[in-house]
């Protein structure tokens, strides 16, 4: 004759692969996710790149015009700014998955596999909270800019779609932080 498990085994049971499948769905998330949208991440990286050899030859011609001609480039200052930023956020989400972001773990690697595991996840969530509120306030920004039609001081340049390509670069950070939230959360339930 067979003895069926009581009650509170089979809910214990239950409750583990119903954390299995959860576990399981957040990670093939963070594999779409990652074929998506790292392509994405990796094409702005190397608008970056441009960007910077932009910035390199508009000051070099710059401090050449200004030092030899006594004629400097007419905002100059202005677009080295906001390329500047752009450049960032065109690198910040590329570093993301390169774990390139610099991380102190003196404390942490002290602890149990776990308990890292566990801290990292809180930390990629924290992150990815931050990152977020960032993003949407840069959104809003560009659109108030959008709708005063505020400009820059020298060249009349439109502010707005510089802050829109820094609200794209957050986004790409905020999805490269979501990614390594759900893998880390893939390697709490593994340890």
């Amino acid at each position: 004759m067979r003895r069926e498990k009581p009650p509170f085994v089979q809910a214990e049971k239950g409750k583990q692969e119903i954390e299995r499948e959860a576990i399981m769905i957040f990670a093939n998330t963070a594999r779409s996710l990652e074929k998506c949208f790292y392509p994405v991440v990796r094409w702005v990286y190397k608008i970056g790149w441009g960007i910077l050899l932009v910035m390199m030859f508009l000051t070099i011609v710059d401090v050449i015009g200004r030092k030899f001609f006594s004629a400097p480039i007419t905002g100059s200052y202005e677009l080295t700014e906001f390329l500047l930023a752009l450049l960032v956020f065109c690198s910040i989400g590329y570093t993301q998955i390169q774990k390139g972001h610099i991380a102190t773990d003196a404390l942490v690697s002290r602890f149990s596999p776990r308990t890292q595991a566990l801290i990292e996840s809180t930390v990629y969530l924290i992150s990815l909270g931050i990152t977020s509120v960032m993003t949407w306030q840069l959104v809003a920004q560009a659109k108030r800019l959008w709708l005063g039609k505020n400009v820059t001081g020298v060249l009349h340049l439109p502010i707005h779609p510089f802050v829109i390509a820094a609200a794209f670069g957050s986004l790409l950070f905020c999805l490269a932080l979501l990614v390594d939230f759900f893998n880390s959360l893939e390697k709490v339930r593994q340890k």
